[in-house]
């Protein structure tokens, strides 16, 4: 997960229906008219949410499709409340993946086969949204727009040096406790983000593992390229352009899938990157 913004407005098309259904009449059938009735308009709404998210799921940061993709309430749309509009309030609609549950389309006897978006068994690999399901969990777990931009509360388990047997799934997600209290969060409560979205389930620790593995590779492709014993300087001359290309925004707007993972590589390198002006991956 990584810091992203909240739209600040919304589409002529979603302003009429809400005309229409003012929040004091909140029904929950609401959100199934909106996507039927207005199926423009929340097209539009599900566009500007991935752009501004720079086309990664708020969560899990797989790149988002045109069939991996679904407008997902960080408070559940179900809590009709006099109080705050759940279903249609802004700062609580995000785009994400649908969570690893796409068997049809994805599955290994698909046309497409993608292990990223579907891997068996279904339970166990389903994450973001579709794990969080309709629990309450506002005050327990970190909402993406509340992350702050830096230091990068996650850490990513790296393949251990030749010998040593590590506990943890290459890929898997963990808490980087030195930088919550640095953020004044609670690593409990990152911790407990990780887990309600599942976001160490088999599935997503073996994509980041080969985002792990692909930025290995490259490194040695380009360390061998220096010849034999490269000075320090030439070293972090060649993290810092692969840093700089790795993390950059493409000329779409999208980010890298799994963009933490990349972060995290690059530590600490990518954060004076990300630190320049304009932060334009936020």
């Amino acid at each position: 997960m990584k810091k992203v913004k909240p739209i600040d407005t919304v589409s002529a098309g979603l302003q009429r229906f809400l005309k229409a259904k003012p929040p004091e009449k909140r029904d929950k059938a609401d959100w199934n008219a909106f996507k039927n009735e207005e199926n423009e308009a929340y097209r539009q709404l599900i566009q500007a949410l991935t752009d501004i998210q720079h086309g990664l799921c708020a969560y899990c940061e797989i790149n988002l499709t045109e069939n991996d993709h679904q407008i997902e309430h960080f408070h559940p749309k179900s809590d009709i409340s006099p109080e705050t509009d759940w279903m249609f309030e802004n700062t609580n609609l995000f785009a994400a993946c649908k969570g690893g549950t796409q068997t049809n389309l994805f599955g290994s006897k698909t046309r497409h086969p993608d292990q990223t978006r579907y891997l068996p068994p279904i339970k166990k690999n389903r994450s973001c949204g579709e794990a969080k399901d309709d629990e309450v969990m506002d005050d327990e777990i970190i909402k993406p727009s509340e992350l702050p931009i830096s230091p990068a509360l996650f850490s990513i388990t790296r393949k251990p040096p030749q010998g040593i047997v590590n506990k943890v799934k290459v890929g898997a997600l963990k808490v980087n406790e030195k930088a919550c209290i640095q953020a004044g969060i609670d690593p409990k409560k990152v911790a407990a983000t990780i887990d309600t979205f599942n976001l160490n389930c088999e599935r997503l620790c073996l994509a980041r593992k080969t985002v792990l593995e692909k930025l290995e590779e490259d490194f040695e492709l380009e360390l061998a390229n220096l010849g034999e014993n490269p000075s320090d300087k030439e070293i972090k001359s060649v993290l810092e352009k692969m840093a700089e290309y790795s993390l950059g925004v493409n000329q779409d707007g999208t980010l890298p899938a799994f963009f933490t993972t990349i972060r995290v590589f690059f530590f600490p390198i990518a954060e004076s990157i990300l630190a320049q002006i304009p932060q334009n991956w936020i």
